[in-house]
């Protein structure tokens, strides 16, 4: 009733008084957000130096820097040893204990740290499908199982957890099994998002898989507070950044941090999935004003001038 997974989450039938969540990841930066804005004093409980410890750097650090001016408590290097209810009728609540012997006091604790694929006993093992160490379903790139006729898709593979590769992989086992032609799922151009306010949109490179390539490429960044548009609706808070090869212009990546961000990252997943040059993003015409204005201008700050 009191310490919850996501799931349970939206079972409770009131707003929690002050919500501990446990994980920074994007489960818990999601529920975090959502609940603050609703009126719920929060607490986030983070083991790594930031928020969203595995997406892009600089948004990362802008969003935790909203979370903080918004008012929520962000503990940074502080690893949760346990949780448990305490009390009896008004008094109960919770104690969460950090591995530093400090304790946060709330009255609700949602556990953010992770999922494990729910693949044990279901028959699997007694077909001769495969699995991994960790329990996801082995699986080619076009969704084929290890045994013949059977596909897998979605979270129990180990892909990407998000409903969008779910329903490619699904689409492509079905073409394929129906013999039609296929083409194997692009990972490089999986285009992914974290609702939180303002949202973080991605796809391709990130700028840390980028430094451990050995390919020379461009980042151009601009924020959100010089396009007309976001000064019309008062978001201030946000980028857009774009990961290009520095000799050819070819777009590899981008990130974008702004209201719906998940319906501007379009443009850059097609600019990704179709090997265009920043050149052609900035070529296109964009609406005056629009927030994709700054997918343009950013792709213009990337243009290498040539000679001759």
């Amino acid at each position: 009733e009191r310490i919850l997974t996501w799931t349970q989450l939206y079972n409770l039938s009131e707003l929690p008084k002050h919500l501990i969540v446990v994980g920074s990841g994007v489960t818990g930066a999601e529920f975090a957000g959502a609940y603050h804005a609703l009126g719920t004093e929060v607490t986030l409980v983070s083991s790594r130096d930031r928020v969203l410890p595995g997406e892009d750097a600089d948004a990362a650090e802008l969003i935790e820097d909203v979370f903080r001016t918004r008012g929520m408590h962000v503990m940074s290097k502080s690893r949760a040893k346990a949780a448990a209810v305490v009390g009896e009728g008004e008094d109960k609540h919770v104690e969460v204990t950090l591995e530093d012997g400090r304790v946060v006091t709330g009255s609700h604790v949602l556990m953010a740290v992770g999922s494990v694929p729910n693949t044990q006993d279901i028959g699997l093992e007694e077909v001769g499908i495969n699995t991994s160490p960790s329990g996801h379903v082995v699986t080619d790139k076009v969704s084929r199982t290890s045994v013949n006729g059977v596909y897998a898709a979605g979270d129990c593979t180990g892909v990407f957890p998000l409903a969008s590769v779910a329903a490619m992989q699904g689409r492509i086992a079905v073409a394929h099994a129906l013999g039609d032609t296929v083409r194997p799922i692009k990972l490089r151009s999986v285009a992914a998002n974290i609702f939180t306010a303002p949202e973080i949109a991605t796809v391709g490179y990130t700028q840390e898989q980028l430094e451990k390539l050995d390919m020379r490429y461009t980042i151009t960044k601009l924020p959100l507070r010089v396009n007309p548009r976001a000064k019309m609706m008062g978001a201030r808070a946000g980028f857009v950044k774009l990961f290009s090869r520095t000799e050819s212009g070819t777009v590899v990546g981008g990130v974008i941090v702004a209201p719906r961000a998940s319906e501007l990252i379009y443009p850059i997943t097609l600019a990704v999935s179709h090997r265009l040059t920043v050149d052609d993003v900035a070529d296109a015409f964009t609406v005056y004003p629009s927030l994709t204005g700054s997918i343009a201008e950013v792709a213009r700050m990337g243009h290498q001038i040539t000679e001759g």
